[in-house]
């Protein structure tokens, strides 16, 4: 026996909190490309001069800044390829919570679900240019982007691969019955 769901409510809230998430990991990219573009810059700056400061008293200054920035370095260094993996794993995360989602949409709904694919794909062609626009200049911010490979792929080609998910999670989300699990009827 099909049951009816009366409160239409909760999918359209599930929809616009998909649309959300992926918005926000574009967001979250972004800002976290730029913010270690400027944390390597400002490491790469500081490290030599603080490596440089020789003895103080009875304390070796330039071997505690080897061993603290040294340490720091280390991690600026690895922060590009885990903000990247860490953006990757943001986007399969909201497939999951898509999939994972309980049950089906209306069909009304795909005309309101076409729309938020719209609104994303302009919002992220818009922070895609912005990316671009700052990762083809010749500054130092330009040089610490272009080093991150994966993240700065994944931002210039967001608005192709959040279509794609967004596209194949409605086609997900609008295919599947509102059985219960096992479906068929059994």
């Amino acid at each position: 026996m099909k049951r009816l769901i009366k409160d239409k409510k909760g999918q359209v809230i599930g929809i616009i909190l998909f649309f959300l998430i992926l918005l926000s990991i574009l967001v979250i990219g972004f800002i976290g490309a730029i913010v270690i573009g400027i944390i390597d810059f400002g490491s790469d700056t500081i490290n030599p001069i603080m490596k440089e400061l020789g003895v103080v008293g009875d304390t070796n200054v330039s071997e505690v800044a080897t061993y603290t920035f040294g340490t720091l370095e280390i991690i600026n260094n690895t922060l590009p390829m885990l903000m990247g993996f860490l953006y990757v794993g943001a986007l399969i995360f909201s497939i999951v919570f898509a999939i994972g989602y309980t049950f089906s949409p209306h069909p009304i709904f795909i005309g309101f679900y076409f729309l938020l694919i719209i609104l994303l794909i302009f919002g992220s062609i818009i922070l895609s240019n912005i990316y671009q626009d700052i990762y083809q200049g010749t500054d130092e911010l330009a040089t610490r982007l272009q080093s991150q490979t994966l993240l700065s792929f994944m931002i210039l080609r967001a608005p192709y691969i959040l279509t794609i998910i967004a596209a194949i999670t409605g086609i997900y989300l609008f295919t599947r019955s509102n059985e219960i699990e096992g479906g068929y009827g059994v």
